[in-house]
């Protein structure tokens, strides 16, 4: 991937994939408080992906994502399975895990990329999937670690 709009339509992808995931988890659960919680991340992604899109329109748009503190929460667990018995800390979990595959996966394009302009896009791309990761990390330690409460 080394032009432009190949970078911004496979991360528009990953946004499009991410948005379904959430949907269908929200689509699942019974508990409003956690259908709200997973629509409203799936809305986070729909706005990144629109995002993404508008700089196709523009390709002077220069993406910025804040980067925030990373505990690495993630990276101390193991990826849970999918299936149908799943508790709410396992789907935080599989959440986190896939923002973290994400970031990681944005970071080595960017260290891979030849051109300045794509290194810098995708570090910027990186920094947004950290930001979704530690969100569901908090939201993970909330129901995973309970006794903490």
């Amino acid at each position: 991937m080394n032009n432009f709009i190949e970078i911004i339509q496979f991360a528009i992808d990953r946004e499009i994939e991410a948005e379904t995931f959430y949907l269908e988890v929200a689509a699942r659960t019974t508990k409003d408080a956690m259908k709200e919680l997973f629509v409203g991340f799936a809305v986070e992604e729909k706005n990144h992906r629109e995002i993404l899109e508008g700089a196709l329109n523009n390709k002077n748009t220069l993406l910025q994502f804040k980067q925030v503190s990373d505990y690495k929460v993630s990276e101390s667990v193991e990826q849970t399975r999918l299936t149908d018995a799943m508790t709410i800390a396992d789907v935080f979990n599989v959440a986190m895990k896939n923002e973290e595959a994400a970031m990681k996966m944005y970071r080595k394009l960017a260290k891979d990329s030849t051109l300045e302009f794509a290194q810098k896009l995708f570090e910027n791309l990186a920094a947004m999937e950290q930001g979704h990761k530690v969100k569901l990390e908090e939201r993970y330690i909330d129901v995973a670690y309970g006794e903490v409460w």
